[in-house]
C-alpha cells in the first residue's frame, strides 16, 4: 500500500477522528477547568447554587469554541484542533458571553425549581417538576443554536435568540434528535458515572452537529446577504 491509499483508507481516517476528538475534549476540559473543579468538589445543592454559577460562566465560549471546531470537522472532514479551537474561542469570547449569560441565568433558575420541586414530592410538585424538565431539555437544545448561530455569523442579539427558536420549531426533527442525543447521554451518566461525560464531550459534540449541519447552512442560505 502506497502512502496515498494509506492516507485514503478507511483506518487512517478513522484514527485521524479519534486523535481529533480527543485534542478538542482535552483543550475543552482545560478551557473549562473552573466549572470541573467546581463539578468535582461541591456538593449538588442549593446552597452552593452561586458557586456553581460562577464557575458555569466560562462554559459558554468553551462549548461554542468545541461546536464551531466540530462544526468545521464536520463540513471538511478535516481540522487543526488547536488552532480552530482557540481562534474560535478567542474571537467569539465576547459574543458569546452576551448570549450565554441570560441563558445560564434561567438555567438555573429552572434548576432550583426543580430542586425545589423535588424536596417537596406533592403530586402538583411533581407535574411541574416534569414541565420543568422538558423545559430545561428545550433551553438546552435553544442555547446549543444559539452558541452556533454566534460563532458562525454576526446577527444581533435578539436576531439570534429569534432565530434559535425558529429553528427548534422549523426543524422540528433535527430538534428532536438533538434532544434525544442529550437525553441519551445525561441516561448513560446516570447509568455509570456522572464523570464519563468528561470522555464523551466532543464525541456527543460531533453528533450534534452532525444532525444540525443542515441548520447551519439554512440560516447562511436564508438570512445571510452574499
Amino acid at each position: 500500500m502506497n502512502s496515498n491509499q494509506f492516507a485514503q483508507s478507511g483506518f487512517y481516517r478513522f484514527s485521524n477522528y479519534v486523535y481529533w476528538l480527543m485534542i478538542l475534549n482535552i483543550l475543552f476540559v482545560v478551557t473549562n477547568i473552573l466549572f470541573f473543579f467546581a463539578f468535582i468538589t461541591l456538593i449538588p445543592s442549593v446552597n452552593n447554587a452561586i458557586f456553581y454559577f460562577i464557575a458555569s460562566i466560562p462554559a459558554g465560549p468553551a462549548v461554542a469554541a468545541l461546536c464551531h471546531s466540530l462544526s468545521k470537522l464536520v463540513q471538511n472532514n478535516e481540522i487543526a484542533p488547536f488552532s480552530d479551537f482557540f481562534q474560535a474561542y478567542k474571537n467569539n469570547f465576547m459574543d458569546v458571553l452576551k448570549i450565554w449569560l441570560p441563558i445560564l441565568i434561567a438555567s438555573f433558575i429552572l434548576i432550583i425549581d426543580i430542586q425545589y420541586f423535588n424536596q417537596n414530592p406533592t403530586l402538583f410538585n411533581q407535574i411541574l417538576n416534569g414541565i420543568f424538565l422538558v423545559g430545561l431539555l428545550v433551553l438546552s437544545i435553544f442555547t446549543f443554536y444559539a452558541l452556533i448561530i454566534t460563532t458562525h455569523f454576526k446577527f444581533r442579539i435578539r436576531d439570534i435568540y429569534r432565530l434559535a427558536l425558529y429553528y427548534i420549531f422549523k426543524r422540528l426533527k433535527i430538534s428532536t434528535g438533538n434532544i434525544c442525543i442529550i437525553f441519551l447521554t445525561l441516561v448513560l451518566m446516570f447509568f455509570t458515572s456522572d464523570f464519563i461525560i468528561f470522555l464523551l464531550f466532543s464525541l456527543v459534540g460531533w453528533l450534534l452537529m452532525i444532525n444540525t449541519k443542515s441548520v447551519i447552512e439554512d440560516v447562511r442560505k436564508t438570512f445571510v446577504r452574499e
